[in-house]
């Protein structure tokens, strides 16, 4: 019966891995997280007032998967993990029966775009949900500051009847509720 020897390979030069260009963090999968504060920061900042939108009702779950599919969206807390998510298209999603209705707050409404948007940024880095709705009248456009998207009349009064609009720390004009979608 033949035996074989044990093979031994050397090997030549050093005995260390390589050294390599990236950190290990960098080549790493993300995984990505729900983040409101994030997501209300990357929300779109401007909507054209009867513009048709795609809304639904859901958890930090899937709200986080349906943004991944549409870039352009608003999103509002409701309460513990239930999501007012708003896509300005017709979207259709298995298992979800997209709404059409959305009512925000109302706070002020000007020609002069430049002040509308420091008010957003202002709201938004307090958490709030805040965007613009474009409109126009009588050849004029003018933008409306709105706080919050909202499913129904009833969660917008809710909301709206436990806000102290003194710490919004900006201006407004008497807010009130109003639609946004024809």
């Amino acid at each position: 019966m033949y035996i074989p020897k044990p093979i031994t390979i050397e090997i030549s030069g050093s005995k260390t891995l390589p050294a390599f260009s990236f950190d290990s963090t960098s080549t790493m999968i993300k995984f990505e997280t729900f983040d409101y504060e994030k997501l209300i920061a990357n929300a779109i900042e401007i909507l054209d007032y009867g513009t048709d939108v795609s809304t639904f009702v859901v958890d930090s779950k899937t709200a986080l998967k349906i943004i991944k599919l549409n870039n352009n969206y608003l999103i509002n807390s409701i309460s513990d993990d239930i999501y007012f998510l708003v896509i300005p298209s017709n979207v259709e999603l298995p298992g979800l029966l997209p709404g059409k209705s959305v009512y925000t707050i109302f706070l002020k409404t000007g020609e002069n775009p430049e002040p509308i948007f420091k008010d957003i940024i202002t709201l938004r880095a307090s958490g709030y949900l805040s965007y613009a709705i474009k409109f126009g009248r009588k050849n004029k456009t003018f933008y409306s500051l709105c706080l919050g998207a909202f499913p129904d009349i009833d969660t917008a009064k809710s909301f709206l009847d436990n806000l102290k609009i003194k710490e919004l720390n900006i201006t407004t004009y008497g807010p009130y509720i109003g639609r946004i979608t024809k």
